[in-house]
């Protein structure tokens, strides 16, 4: 009993899908940029630095030839 209604639902789907991709689809705006991206920006910057400051000091190689 689902099948049926299932497949019918996939098939709309599918051809919504599709009919975006026409000449005449409608078109929305690109969002406005939030305050995130920035914010997201800057922690990021102060995490990697907070990392470099407690990344262990790199091993020398101890054999010398």
């Amino acid at each position: 009993m689902l099948d049926p209604i299932t497949g019918w639902f996939v098939v709309q789907q599918t051809r919504d899908l599709a009919r975006s991709a026409l000449p005449d689809a409608p078109v929305r705006p690109d969002p406005e940029p939030t305050l995130a991206r920035p914010l997201r920006r800057r922690t990021a910057g102060a995490l990697r630095r907070l990392a470099d400051r407690l990344e262990p000091a790199r091993a020398f190689s101890v054999h010398t030839r």
